[in-house]
């Protein structure tokens, strides 16, 4: 390897160590919650492969794995952000009663979810006032779900204002929700939605 690309290469690792979050849940072997089967996408959307979850501290942690890095996914080759290539939706039937929450009907499984979380990707320009760099920010929002679907905005974060709820670490995102604002039970079944695809998991009790 030409010694002239060394530096490159030391300042693309320590960017990497840099911008990696803090770890908000040891998951050990943990197994996932929900496992997709996605083949790796060839285009540019980054696609969820699994989802992990677990209680603690009294509320519900989060880990979505993706088909490729974060960053991968939220900036191009040249280093600019971009959004609207990474993104989750997972609803979230905390008591595990269908017949709470919202109501579809029961074919579909989305039916009983009392909440709805939306993880995606805000591209900022450059803040030359503030000497900011331009940056792509990982979002969590967090809404309640009436039975006729009507939300409620309960809860936002972003990776860059509340690092302890929400973390990028390689291909992961990690998302710890407010035990104040989503109450979760044991036993609380996930469903992730990607287009028209949905599957459904439960959380161990």
């Amino acid at each position: 390897m030409p010694c002239a690309s060394l530096p490159a290469i030391v300042l693309a690792l320590a960017m990497v160590l840099l911008t990696a979050g803090r770890p908000l849940f040891y998951w050990g072997a943990r197994p996932p919650v929900i496992a997709t089967e996605t083949a790796p996408s060839q285009g540019v959307e980054a696609q969820v492969l699994e989802v992990h979850g677990a209680l603690d501290q009294g509320g519900l942690v989060l880990r979505f794995t993706f088909d490729r890095s974060v960053r991968d996914a939220t900036y191009l080759p040249g280093g600019a952000p971009v959004s609207g290539r990474l993104r989750a939706v997972l609803y979230v039937d905390a008591d595990s009663d269908r017949a709470t929450g919202w109501d579809l009907g029961p074919s579909d499984l989305r039916t009983g979810a009392e909440y709805r979380l939306d993880v995606g990707v805000v591209a900022l320009g450059k803040d030359e006032d503030e000497k900011l760099p331009a940056q792509a920010l990982v979002t969590a929002f967090v809404a309640a779900l009436g039975r006729d679907g009507r939300r409620k905005s309960l809860w936002r974060g972003d990776d860059a204002a509340v690092p302890q709820q929400v973390s990028v670490r390689g291909e992961w995102v990690e998302v710890r929700l407010p035990p104040r604002e989503v109450a979760v039970k044991g036993g609380a079944r996930l469903i992730l939605t990607a287009g028209d695809r949905v599957w459904d998991g439960r959380l161990r009790p």
